[in-house]
């Protein structure tokens, strides 16, 4: 008895392993199931950063100042070093041209194409001073808006508003 016992089991495990390994080189579509789409893999790494992360040059066209008696308008360009985390936005300002104040940290939103940040100046140059932007991402790499005094100007500080083209691009290494 013992050997038919045992001729049993080696042959339930003989089933038993066909049918598993018929299951295993079966097709989804064999049993009666659909085949799962083929999925694109997802990298992760330091370039998946949020489209407004890198260095924008902000071509700033000036309309008007805070100082009336300011009788030039110039306009300016800022290089700005932006991260975006998530909705977050964080910078500093990296080159001015030609004399606008450049010790500022950035602070804002990125909501959508929606952009919005506020220059807080902490040098010498206007400190206390804040500048607030708002504007639209237009198409990768290009954020149009505008610029704008927000609070009171500190004392010896020409802020001004502006029309502000940004443009992304690698322009300043420090």
């Amino acid at each position: 008895m013992r050997l038919n016992s045992l001729k049993s089991l080696g042959v339930f495990s003989s089933l038993g392993f066909l049918f598993v390994a018929g299951i295993m080189s079966a097709d989804a579509r064999d049993l009666g199931m659909k085949p799962l789409l083929r999925q694109q893999s997802i990298q992760i790494s330091q370039n998946n950063l949020g489209p407004v992360s890198g260095q924008w040059r902000l071509a700033i066209e000036v309309t008007a100042h805070t100082d009336l008696s300011v009788s030039t308008q110039p306009n300016y360009s800022m290089v700005t070093s932006l991260q975006q985390s998530g909705i977050e936005l964080s910078g500093r300002i990296l080159n001015v041209n030609p004399n606008a104040c450049s010790d500022a940290e950035i602070l804002g939103k990125v909501e959508g194409n929606r952009v919005t940040w506020t220059m807080y100046y902490t040098g010498t140059c206007c400190q206390g001073g804040m500048m607030k932007f708002e504007g639209e991402m237009v198409s990768p790499g290009r954020i149009e808006g505008t610029l704008v005094p927000a609070g009171s100007s500190p004392q010896n500080c020409t802020l001004w508003s502006g029309n502000v083209v940004a443009t992304q691009g690698h322009y300043y290494n420090k």
